[in-house]
């Protein structure tokens, strides 16, 4: 029997509803872990196809927790086939028409550097910060990591204290960091 709250996926239809709700931050979300437009792509090609393909197995209660999850999973296997985590040189495109030669060599850098701080985080509250860049509010990360949203909100407090105590040491100004965490919104929000 289903639930009020059970998805089901059994026309495509209701696949192309889901796919057209929830592709643009799912996306985003695998473009920030892959680093990479078109592997971000393949990413999730494979899981609408993977979910098409299971439609008469699946239970899903909660799909966006459910399409993250498989976002993720198929992210980190992507990262661990290539074996790398360096940032591309043109994974944040500054728009030529939107800024001033200078202004985009200093919001490139403020991207670079609040990007550099963030990877210094252990893993996990790497990946919360990056969910959390997407939009995802702490209990949609809770879900998407199947873990409680007191964790959640503890890796969050010590990963801005972190981002503090890198920013202090390494002599960035907040203004700098600042910039760069506005952009990275901004850019996740456009990408």
């Amino acid at each position: 029997m289903q639930t009020e709250s059970e998805v089901k996926i059994n026309t495509l239809h209701n696949l192309e509803t889901i796919f057209r709700e929830h592709y643009s931050y799912l996306f985003r979300y695998v473009h920030t872990m892959v680093k990479d437009e078109d592997e971000a792509k393949d990413v999730l090609s494979d899981m609408f196809l993977n979910l098409w393909m299971q439609k008469d197995n699946l239970q899903i209660t909660n799909i966006k927790a459910y399409l993250f999850r498989a976002a993720r999973n198929g992210a980190l296997k992507t990262l661990t086939a290539r074996q790398t985590d360096e940032l591309t040189e043109n994974c944040w495109n500054i728009s030529e028409q939107a800024f001033s030669p200078f202004e985009r060599l200093v919001a490139k850098e403020s991207v670079k550097i609040v990007e550099r701080l963030i990877n210094k985080l252990p893993a996990m509250r790497k990946e919360i910060i990056q969910l959390r860049l997407t939009g995802l509010k702490n209990h949609e990360i809770a879900k998407v990591l199947d873990v409680t949203e007191k964790k959640i909100e503890y890796h969050m407090r010590e990963a801005i204290e972190q981002l503090g105590y890198y920013m202090r040491h390494e002599n960035y100004d907040r203004a700098t960091i600042a910039g760069g965490l506005l952009l990275v919104n901004v850019m996740l929000t456009f990408i």
